[in-house]
């Protein structure tokens, strides 16, 4: 197993609230009134600027009776604006409207400026609101994927670009049914990973212990641990972009900063079964990836069932591979993906990648482009914000990683993440910076600032599936032709392939509407999550027809019918058309007429047929050599009935996968998923068309054996 994360080849403002010169004394002949009053608000309880939550101010004694008090930015009301509760006597609760936000000339920071107005006097009192504040959160306004204002304190060469971040702040203006903000409350998130340092000041309080007790369960991340293997601060970056607290006077915050975390340290022995307990989790988040397609784990496979019948979200790091070719004998393996600019790598290889249901995410940067490590394919869901390298001196075109925790221990302890850049070399921030970084990037950053989202989903929405949680992220995130995001656009690539005899072929289809009228890439999936509407979509689904029926569980329904494929040239280009869906848990429906929600095609018995050509004889025999090249010279698509043609396994793009070994090893189906037809709606006699080209010629007898389809739908 491997962490997701990608490395570069290299004191507190306080809270005062004064009246200005004059206030207190405008009645003629009136005394000032004394100095310790002189004062319109003091803070019972502090709020914040950027969820909306009120304060909470009394009203200091000279000015309790006959005073009329307004506030330039903010609102100032007797009525609590979440719970509707009346104000003690001689209190009043002030709170930003999100509207607000971003109309100051600063949007992390202003003052209030506050009047108080009696028929014989004027006062007038100034309140530090936002990160200025010492009970907020020094480093949020360097947290762009939360609000990207393009801001640059990481002096990369490339600053983020206004408007690319995850649209957060508006999801936390939501409420829930109980008159919450919507902030994750109490979401349990399991972070399967390396050990967290819940000695963090950020973490600590967001620590809980589940009712099963292992020893990779919450066990401690000492200073030895992290002297030894630096990456060991991977599991407590990930853990402070889902749930770092808010609010209080340290570091930034989660996207989901009111849910609760626990650490699932990977290791060998760990049994999947442990995250399949509902009541220990809600959530969880999977930084980390498995290159080697040998590594088959059946249990798995129950597991994630399991997952998906208890509503446990798994979501899943896609890879870091588009330019990397990492696999066993990968010299033998040119790299003519490099050459072209398309992905490297198939990354449907192991279990844990081809997980039925998981939700694969990719990685945007700063900048609003896909990260150039972020893995492709037809099986990723959506993208989240992994960033790139962060700063680097080498490094013309460095563009920024995210902020995030690291460790509790002080970074000259360690190998710090951040050495010699200039974050961290300001001493002037140094104690404000020292227990974070700003250097965490790859997947690893992208899926836990989705499953941030999703723990907002589940507050909104307590009883959501999981089916529920991909339909609400599939149909709000943000596409090519979302206003503001056309960054995201990228264009389609089409090369003469000289081992198809010139042959023109689709490497990469950019994006494209389905039959069901979702856009669609291999780069994106459905697109970068949008976490207001994300939320929006959460708390209306019971009005949503198609959120709605997803409540239940869907059907499962699979292609019949004998030896689907056929081949004119022997086994070089094969066309499999599968059809006859039939409910496998009711044979005696074979008329049914459903919608796709999740599909994957079983290849177990794609191997390679005898041949004269020595590479392809090397690979009819599984050789390194062999099995590579004719790997990478392999391509796989699908065409739906509805006319949506999925790049399922592009040219180039290596699968460390050998056929032979499968087959005589494995009685499973070895299924590859696709996202590309979600929601399409399907009859049980419509044709799927599935086509292969390959360099070396296929066996298209065993193909025929046990070829086919499987579809989870819901019944129209």
């Amino acid at each position: 197993m491997k962490l997701l994360t990608k490395k570069p080849t290299l004191a507190l403002l306080s809270m005062a609230i004064l009246t200005a010169c004059g206030g207190g004394g405008g009645g003629g002949d009136n005394p000032t009134p004394d100095p310790d009053y002189n004062k319109i608000f003091t803070v019972e309880t502090y709020g914040d600027m950027f969820t909306g939550k009120p304060y909470v101010l009394s009203i200091n004694n000279a000015y309790r009776e006959g005073y009329e008090f307004s506030a330039r930015y903010g609102e100032l009301s007797d009525v609590n604006p979440l719970t509707g509760e009346q104000a003690e006597t001689g209190k009043l609760f002030y709170y930003v409207p999100e509207s607000v936000l971003g109309t100051t000339s600063d949007y992390y920071n202003f003052k209030e400026e506050f009047e108080a107005v009696s028929p014989e006097d004027t006062a007038n009192g100034e309140l530090n609101i936002g990160t200025a504040s010492g009970q907020s959160d020094y480093l949020f306004n360097e947290q762009w994927h939360i609000m990207n204002q393009g801001q640059n304190p990481f002096s990369v060469a490339k600053s983020p670009v206004k408007g690319i971040d995850l649209n957060v702040i508006p999801a936390w203006h939501l409420k829930d049914s109980k008159n919450n903000l919507i902030s994750g409350k109490n979401v349990k998130v399991a972070v399967y990973d390396v050990r967290i340092d819940f000695k963090h000041e950020d973490l600590k309080a967001h620590k809980y212990a589940p009712s099963l007790s292992r020893s990779y369960i919450n066990a401690d991340l000492s200073l030895t641990d992290l002297k030894e293997y630096d990456v060991l601060a991977h599991g407590t970056a990930v853990a402070g972009i889902i749930g770092a607290v808010a609010n209080n006077g340290v570091g930034g915050r989660g996207i989901a900063y009111d849910s609760v975390l626990t650490s699932y340290e990977m290791r060998t022995d760990l049994q999947y079964s442990v995250l399949t307990v509902k009541d220990d989790i809600d959530i969880i988040n999977a930084s980390m990836g498995i290159d080697d397609s040998s590594v088959y784990e059946p249990d798995l496979d129950i597991q994630a069932q399991a997952m998906l019948e208890n509503g446990i979200p798994f979501v899943k790091a896609i890879g870091n591979e588009f330019e990397d070719v990492e696999f066993d004998d990968s010299k033998q393996y040119p790299k003519y993906c490099l050459n072209h600019g398309v992905t490297c790598q198939f990354n449907q290889t192991s279990s844990i990648n081809r997980g039925r249901y998981f939700i694969n995410v990719g990685a945007l940067n700063s900048l609003g482009e896909k990260s150039s490590y972020s893995s492709t394919g037809s099986h990723i869901w959506v993208s989240g914000t992994g960033g790139e390298f962060g700063y680097s001196r080498l490094a013309a075109n460095s563009s920024a990683a995210m902020v995030t925790t690291l460790s509790s221990y002080l970074p000259e302890k360690y190998d710090d993440w951040d050495e010699d850049s200039p974050w961290r070399e300001n001493q002037t921030y140094y104690d404000k910076r020292k227990f974070y970084t700003h250097r965490m990037n790859g997947t690893s950053s992208a899926a836990p600032s989705v499953t941030g989202v999703i723990a907002l989903i589940n507050q909104a929405k307590p009883d959501v599936t999981v089916p529920q949680v991909r339909y609400i992220l599939a149909k709000t995130a943000n596409n090519k032709n979302t206003s503001g995001w056309e960054s995201l656009d990228y264009s389609p690539v089409k090369k003469e392939i000289s081992e198809f005899d010139g042959e023109n072929i689709v490497l990469e289809n950019g994006w494209h509407k389905n039959g069901a009228g979702l856009w669609f890439s291999n780069y994106f999936g459905f697109g970068v999550v949008n976490a207001e509407k994300a939320v929006q979509k959460a708390l209306d689904c019971d009005s949503d027809e198609g959120c709605e029926m997803r409540k239940e569980l869907p059907s499962m329904y699979k292609s019949s019918g004998s030896s689907p494929c056929t081949s004119t040239d022997g086994g070089l280009n094969i066309t499999c058309s599968l059809s006859g869906f039939v409910n496998v848990d009711d044979p005696s429906d074979t008329n049914a007429a459903f919608e796709i929600d999740n599909l994957a095609i079983n290849v177990r018995s794609l191997v390679f047929a005898s041949s004269t050509n020595s590479v392809c004889s090397d690979a009819a025999e599984e050789y390194a050599s062999g099995v590579a090249k004719a790997n990478a010279f392999l391509q796989i698509s699908m065409t739906s009935p509805a006319g949506t043609e999925a790049l399922i396994k592009p040219v180039y793009a290596n699968w460390d996968y050998s056929g032979i070994t499968y087959r005589k090893q494995i009685t499973e189906p070895f299924l590859i998923q696709t996202s590309d037809f979600f929601t399409e709606n399907v009859s049980a006699s419509d044709k799927f068309t599935l086509k292969i080209k390959s360099m070396c010629p296929l066996d298209v007898s065993a193909l025929n054996s046990d070829v086919f389809v499987l579809i989870d739908g819901y019944a129209k």
